[in-house]
């Protein structure tokens, strides 16, 4: 039910404003002045207050002002028995809602209470929705706030992590090569004296701490290209001569897989590191090798686009999945069966960061069950 305040000091007004109001289905109440108005607002919730504007003590203008001040939402219609524009004025500027002149008949005050009593409504309404969006706002600024430190935590926990790993790394490096150079000794030495299955365990066993070593040499190269403190000499290389170099390397290793390249004529230049552009694409064959089976092929494909050069290198393997495509150079990602064998997280993850640091990019096309194809761009010289 909506609250009406009558303010008036003439007995008869009030009461007949207030019969009219509670016919309506107004609730009511009365004060004869403006203290005893001031009194009944601070008791009680109101929505309007209709109030005379000469009052004995305090005039209506001041009780409004102070109505504007302590319950800003409460809509207050002044009346007078004076009908001149500049009292009007007056009422409005003090922040009435609407003015009545006086004698008020039954319409008027019905109609004005009525309009005022909706306007208390949209703007109680506007004002809990702007709380409400306040908070949602707070709120948000809270989430976000725990987002951004809980990123700058995760920031630290990989930086300590990188540099604990690191550390490791720089840690391991040294017993390994003296293992491998005292395994090359016994091997040299023992030659004679082990038999061939013995002599084979010790090739293996050569064969894994060299890979191993490898290993640590990839997640250093990595660490460094993370940092942006990796050495690039970059020049013009002939990227077409380069890539047929790396293929006829891997002539021995290719057993009865087909090993093909392909380029156009003539030199193809490109601005890179040519040792590390060498180590792309060498780790990009020696995948495709490893998952190429006996009878399939290989090919590799050195193009030219408009200020990029395109290195491919496709295979006829088991393929893998687009759920992969995106993880599988990332460092230490894992990937589920049938390409879990390309998840040691190092080999295609040095390719990217290489690629990415010399201005080229780096991608797989891929389908499950008809192969994979392996691509890098590089600037053009």
């Amino acid at each position: 039910m909506t609250r009406v305040l009558v303010v008036d000091d003439e007995r008869s007004i009030r009461l007949t404003l207030q019969e009219f109001l509670q016919e309506a289905g107004y609730g009511v109440e009365v004060a004869e002045d403006a203290k005893a108005a001031q009194q009944l607002l601070k008791s009680g919730e109101f929505d309007v207050v209709v109030s005379d504007i000469v009052l004995p003590r305090i005039s209506g203008v001041d009780l409004l002002q102070t109505i504007r001040k302590e319950s800003p939402r409460v809509q207050v219609i002044m009346m007078t028995g004076q009908p001149a524009v500049e009292t009007a004025a007056a009422a409005v500027r003090a922040g009435a809602f609407d003015y009545l002149f006086k004698p008020v008949s039954k319409d008027a005050i019905l109609r004005c209470v009525g309009n005022a009593a909706k306007f208390k409504v949209v703007e109680d309404e506007r004002i809990r929705l702007a709380e409400a969006n306040r908070r949602y706002q707070e709120d948000l600024e809270r989430q976000h706030q725990q987002l951004r430190d809980n990123y700058a935590r995760l920031r630290e926990l990989e930086t300590l992590r990188d540099n604990l790993t690191h550390m490791i790394i720089h840690d391991l490096r040294a017993p390994i090569s003296i293992a491998l150079g005292y395994l090359d000794l016994v091997k040299e030495r023992a030659a004679s004296k082990l038999g061939s299955e013995e002599m084979g365990h010790l090739d293996t066993i050569l064969i894994n701490i060299c890979r191993l070593n490898d290993m640590i040499g990839s997640l250093l190269d990595i660490s460094r290209l993370e940092t942006g403190n990796m050495p690039l000499n970059r020049h013009a290389c002939d990227v077409m001569a380069l890539s047929k170099s790396v293929v006829q390397s891997f002539d021995s290793l290719v057993e009865e897989r087909h090993l093909s390249f392909e380029s156009a004529s003539g030199a193809i230049m490109a601005s890179c590191d040519e040792e590390i552009t060498r180590r792309v694409l060498g780790n990009l064959l020696q995948n495709a090798l490893k998952f190429t089976p006996k009878d399939g092929s290989i090919r590799v494909v050195v193009s030219r686009k408009d200020d990029m050069v395109r290195l491919e290198v496709s295979d006829t393997g088991p393929g893998i999945a687009p759920e992969y495509h995106g993880r599988i150079f990332e460092k230490f990602g894992y990937m589920a069966k049938p390409v879990h064998q390309y998840s040691s997280g190092l080999g295609l993850t040095f390719c990217k960061l290489a690629v990415e640091a010399q201005g080229g990019q780096i991608g797989i096309a891929s389908v499950v069950g008809k192969g994979s194809t392996f691509w890098f761009t590089l600037p053009v010289a």
